[in-house]
């Protein structure tokens, strides 16, 4: 059976305004948080803020973008079984995932692996902390990159415990073991790492609400063709349904 292919031009062009969509929609979500967003620079193939960057790294023959690199920074994330949940020794900021894109995306995007090139502590990794992650694909490009923070973070819709879902125990059950007894906890303590890192002592709540931070909220606001960023609903389950769009969409 015939696969359905994009042209090279409308396929990097779908992914260009993805990624674009993944730094909205992280600037969207800090602007709600009260921290400081940013739009990305870009230079050639790479987006980069303080604290993201997406580069991609390799191409297919006829052209198409095929490689990612995704790297996090100021995140929390534990890369080694903690002492106690506050363990700076175990709690590195920063952490770097690859992974390729189908030539046919946006079909089968259930083939992307992302693969973990530093060490994290995680149930869904393989007991030495990096390669590829048993990942759930939860939608195109721009939401793998907005889920992958919230999989170092360890939410539990990212880690998907058994106790708590009906899934198995992942690719280092003693991660999972750990996870399942302090999981509230864990939660806890990264997310307040977290707003801990991008909290601004110069910026005051009048400030913020005076408009000095903008947020994106409408599709008026945003590039032409692109879709407009939305706010992050850390407990939200995507089915990752696609569909094929011509070349007008």
């Amino acid at each position: 059976m015939t696969r359905a292919v994009f042209s090279t031009e409308l396929f990097n062009a779908r992914v260009e305004t993805q990624i674009q969509t993944f730094f909205d929609t992280m600037a969207n979500l800090y602007g709600q948080r009260g921290w400081s967003p940013e739009q990305p620079r870009r230079r050639d193939l790479k987006w980069e803020t303080e604290d993201f960057t997406v580069e991609i790294n390799g191409r297919y023959r006829d052209g198409a973008y095929k490689q990612f690199h995704f790297t996090m920074r100021n995140l929390p994330g534990y890369f080694r079984c903690p002492g106690s949940l506050t363990d700076p020794n175990a709690i590195r900021w920063e952490h770097r995932f690859s992974f390729d894109l189908p030539r046919e995306y946006p079909q089968n995007i259930g083939s992307i692996r992302p693969s973990a090139e530093t060490p994290l502590y995680h149930p869904r990794l393989s007991a030495g902390g990096k390669g590829l992650a048993c990942y759930s694909v939860r939608g195109e490009l721009d939401r793998i990159l907005e889920d992958l923070p919230f999989f170092v973070l360890l939410k539990p819709d990212r880690v998907e415990p058994p106790s708590r879902f009906s899934s198995d125990h992942g690719l280092n059950t003693q991660a999972m073991h750990w996870y399942e007894r302090n999981a509230d906890g864990i939660v806890a303590t990264l997310e307040r790492l977290w707003r801990e890192r991008h909290k601004d002592p110069d910026t005051s709540e009048g400030e913020r609400r005076s408009g000095r931070v903008q947020i994106i909220t409408s599709p008026r606001e945003a590039q032409p063709g692109r879709r407009s960023p939305r706010i992050l609903d850390e407990k939200e389950h995507q089915t990752g349904r696609i569909r094929i769009l011509d070349d007008e969409d």
